[in-house]
């Protein structure tokens, strides 16, 4: 005869069993990165295929617009197409303008990375982790790391890449920083996500530090993960307790994180190559590396010191009758750092200094 109730697996085992493959998982975490981007790849047609309803919404909405919204619509891009081409005329005499005195200074002048438009596919339902599916992945050459922009701001990073997807992590996740500074002063601080979709905080700045309420935070460059001067968010509140040890200052992100529909992926160090501005050819200083360095050593002592070639004519300093040599100061005590006149190419009108003689008294 069967028994009604039957004995199954005690809870102890359960609970023993539960942790040890909790501490598994745990211990291989980093080893299924493979086969998580694997089985991503293998999902992303299911994914694409959610995502066809909003795109037949999207194409049924184009085709049976009015004449009249479409007009308005007209109108609308040609102003602003007006008003964005006066300021990139502005800001293309900026850049000329900025590329002529970065010539002319040898410091290296920012170039133009490669850029390409990305659709959001899907936004995380976590509540907990903020992040959107994009229609791009390792095909186009997506990575880790990649930043992610949009119209007005900075979105996030690239966290995981599949084959035809990739994952971004938002600014405003609890587990994103991104170093920024204030365009007002320079200003330097790391801002974190809050978990909020419209706020983002700086934490630890001092309650000294400069730092007012409708302040524009840039990205800083600092890391080499996101591109200087991209907008990230600007500042709402600053709150300096004197019972803190920091001031609590929070700020909104530019770009519209609860309603992205697309982001644009840079690819920071693929850059279109710039050629020097015709102007600028004959102005720029050339390599030190070509330089002569003819220096004649005096006494037997190789000098530390590399002489200067004249700016005039750019030829050897021995041509300017410049030699290191070894000269005394009026108390006697040895320079061998000062320069003195080359005996064999000076009239008698300016004699030579005697080693021996001090600087400061007049050869007769």
């Amino acid at each position: 005869m069967k028994p009604i109730f039957v004995r199954g697996v005690s809870h102890q085992f359960r609970l023993t069993l539960a942790i040890i493959l909790s501490v598994a998982l745990l211990v291989s975490n980093h080893r299924l990165d493979p086969i998580r981007q694997s089985l991503s790849s293998i999902l992303s047609p299911l994914q694409y295929l959610a995502n066809v309803p909003g795109v037949m919404l999207d194409w049924s909405a184009e085709a049976f617009a009015t004449r009249n919204m479409l007009e308005l619509q007209n109108k609308e891009l040609l102003r602003q197409q007006l008003m964005m081409s006066e300021r990139l005329q502005r800001f293309e005499h900026v850049r000329q303008e900025n590329e002529r005195l970065r010539a002319l200074l040898g410091s290296p002048v920012h170039m133009d990375s490669r850029k390409v438009v990305a659709e959001v596919m899907e936004v995380a339902s976590d509540p907990f982790r903020q992040f959107v599916v994009l229609n791009h992945g390792s095909q186009t050459g997506v990575y880790v790391g990649q930043p992610v922009v949009d119209a007005q701001g900075v979105v996030g990073q690239v966290i995981e890449v599949s084959e035809f997807t990739s994952r971004v992590l938002m600014v405003s996740d609890t587990t994103h920083g991104i170093p920024v500074r204030v365009t007002r002063n320079d200003v330097r601080a790391i801002a974190n996500g809050t978990g909020d979709i419209d706020q983002i905080e700086l934490r630890h700045v001092a309650k000294s530090t400069d730092i007012i309420a409708g302040d524009l935070l840039v990205t800083s460059g600092l890391g080499n993960r996101f591109p200087e001067g991209y907008p990230v968010a600007r500042v709402i509140s600053v709150s300096r307790d004197d019972g803190q040890s920091y001031a609590v200052i929070n700020a909104q992100p530019l770009a519209a994180l609860d309603r992205i529909r697309y982001v644009l992926l840079i690819w920071p160090d693929e850059t279109k190559p710039f050629t020097l501005p015709a102007d600028l050819v004959g102005v720029v200083a050339t390599d030190p590396a070509d330089v002569p360095q003819n220096i004649v050593p005096v006494n037997g002592e190789q000098p530390t010191t590399q002489t200067i070639t004249s700016p005039t004519t750019g030829t050897d300093p021995a041509a300017n009758n410049i030699t290191p040599n070894t000269t005394s100061n009026s108390v006697g005590a040895p320079n061998t750092n000062q320069p003195t006149l080359n005996p064999a190419s000076n009239n008698a009108a300016n004699q030579p200094v005697s080693p021996s003689t001090p600087t400061n008294e007049v050869n007769q």
